[in-house]
């Protein structure tokens, strides 16, 4: 199943008005360590940010340059030396992403649930790969 496949189920969910919004709740509520990281957060400029991320990990994925830097920028801000996000909560994005999107895309199936973890664990490595530099 290509990665086209992918950013369609993506597209149909940011049609979607409870897409961001459920992510941000399911995935707030993942892990008990996640949601104080957002207590000052802008939520309006953070989905943004979301929608944005997940282009860009399409990007990478697609060998885009503009995707892998992207991708690159999210990895240092994310690193220890900045925000230090702890790479094993990427796992609870990732969950809580598919579980989003499982509820949001009327056309899943599980062969594109699958699809979509190999897309999001590829930029999720690249951002973790990238924590101690």
């Amino acid at each position: 199943m290509p990665l086209a496949e992918v950013k369609e189920s993506y597209s149909r969910c940011c049609v979607n008005p409870k897409f961001f919004d459920l992510f941000y709740e399911t995935f707030l509520a993942s892990h008990p360590t996640i949601a104080p990281m957002f207590a000052k957060t802008d939520m309006t400029k953070q989905k943004s940010l979301l929608r944005q991320g997940v282009s860009m990990m399409f990007m990478d994925l697609g060998g885009v340059a503009v995707g892998t830097t992207g991708i690159d920028r999210i990895a240092e801000s994310h690193s220890k030396k900045k925000m230090n996000i702890d790479p094993n909560l990427y796992d609870y994005w990732i969950n809580s992403l598919v579980k989003s999107v499982n509820a949001c895309d009327t056309k899943m199936t599980s062969q594109l649930e699958t699809e979509w973890r190999k897309t999001l664990r590829s930029g999720v490595d690249r951002i973790a790969s990238q924590y101690n530099k």
